[in-house]
């Protein structure tokens, strides 16, 4: 498959879209001449809801430099961190990127890291070493068997979710070798999503360019009421779930007869071994129904969400090339088994973010008239 020369993907949230993914695309642009973004829909990946709908973040990415926004679909926008990897590289690999660009707080680190969970045995490894421990985590898994390779303190610092992305990325794309990977360094002179979103998506943290695509907001647990009630209705095995196992289909059984809220309910739900981020992937595959199998696949489609000037022409070619259907009208992909599974996510996530249906919906197109 044709690979365009000098493009570049950026896998990504925009959750919202600050000053960090700026730099990030600043620093993409000095090896490469066109940066894409591959966005998480809707429903993102730490369980639950975006700030925004995904064509405002979309938006706010092309008029703040990108080159063009594709979608990141649901389910796999919101699977665990090495799944939502996979995902994205598969996308970025089908749709002829030449280099995935991501960011890291410690990059030497992930390329000392990286031999260690490319090899071919490391998988089989964690699960040993989790069928062994019992009680254990995968991220704790994976820490501890990075400890006895670099040190603990190195293991801990690779354990932060940027790192651990970072090599979640690198292990994706390492078994194909398409794409070619460039590991930026975080700045910590800016703030993150999380806490801009802890702060009410302050127009002060935000790009100008991107700021007239925030003025509406919703909070992060926006969508687990919805996932609550699911829970408590739904009478079928949990733990076929994507997410869930008999451990933790067990406590949100035993929550679900006590909790009076969703908040409750996560409470009551937690353990030393699952992060809140994974019951609310767990709650969010309740409420949609997603399988441990249908998260196993691969995206068979990707949308686009936004077009900038300067990328309309990789974008045509890319239309015409790619190896997964590549669509601009959400309406052509009626029927298609994973879309139609999505938009009945898409049409839950309207109820909250009142946005047109998601069938009518068209790409942002940068200084196309309104």
């Amino acid at each position: 498959m044709e690979r365009f020369k000098g493009t570049a993907a950026v896998i990504c949230e925009f959750n919202p879209f600050h000053h960090g993914h700026g730099y990030l695309l600043s620093e993409a642009k000095k090896k490469y001449d066109t940066v894409f973004g591959i966005m998480s829909g809707n429903l993102i990946q730490r369980g639950g809801n975006a700030c925004a709908e995904k064509y405002s973040r979309a938006a706010a990415a092309v008029e703040c430099g990108f080159d063009g926004v594709l979608e990141l679909p649901f389910p796999f926008s919101g699977l665990s961190a090495r799944d939502f990897a996979r995902a994205g590289v598969h996308i970025a690999e089908e749709t002829g990127m030449e280099a995935l660009v991501f960011g890291a707080e410690d990059p030497e680190g992930v390329y000392a890291a990286a031999p260690i969970v490319c090899d071919q045995g490391f998988e089989e490894r964690v699960n040993q070493y989790i069928k062994e421990k019992k009680r254990v985590s995968y991220p704790k898994a994976v820490e501890n068997i990075l400890a006895e390779n670099l040190g603990g303190e190195k293991a801990a610092s690779l354990c932060h979710p940027n790192n651990i992305l970072a090599l979640e990325y690198i292990k994706a794309i390492s078994k194909r070798n398409i794409l070619s990977c460039h590991v930026i360094r975080r700045s910590e002179m800016f703030y993150s999503a999380g806490s801009i979103r802890a702060l009410g998506v302050p127009d002060v943290k935000l790009p100008t360019e991107a700021r007239p695509f925030f003025e509406k907001t919703l909070p992060d647990g926006a969508i687990l009421p919805f996932a609550s009630l699911a829970a408590k209705l739904y009478t079928g095995d949990k733990a076929v779930l994507y997410g869930i196992d008999e451990s933790l289909a067990g406590r949100i059984t035993k929550a679900c007869r006590v909790a009076g809220s969703a908040a409750e309910l996560m409470d009551k739900c937690r353990s030393a071994n699952d992060t809140d981020a994974r019951i609310r992937r767990g709650l969010i595959s309740i409420l949609f129904g997603i399988t441990k199998y249908q998260a196993a696949e691969m995206p068979s489609y990707t949308l686009l969400l936004a077009a900038g000037r300067d990328g309309m022409g990789i974008i045509k070619e890319m239309g015409k090339s790619s190896g997964i259907r590549f669509e601009v009208k959400p309406a052509s992909l009626a029927g298609e088994k994973q879309f139609e599974s999505a938009l009945r996510a898409e049409r839950v996530l309207r109820e909250l973010y009142g946005s047109p249906d998601p069938l009518c919906r068209t790409p942002y197109i940068q200084g196309a008239l309104k």
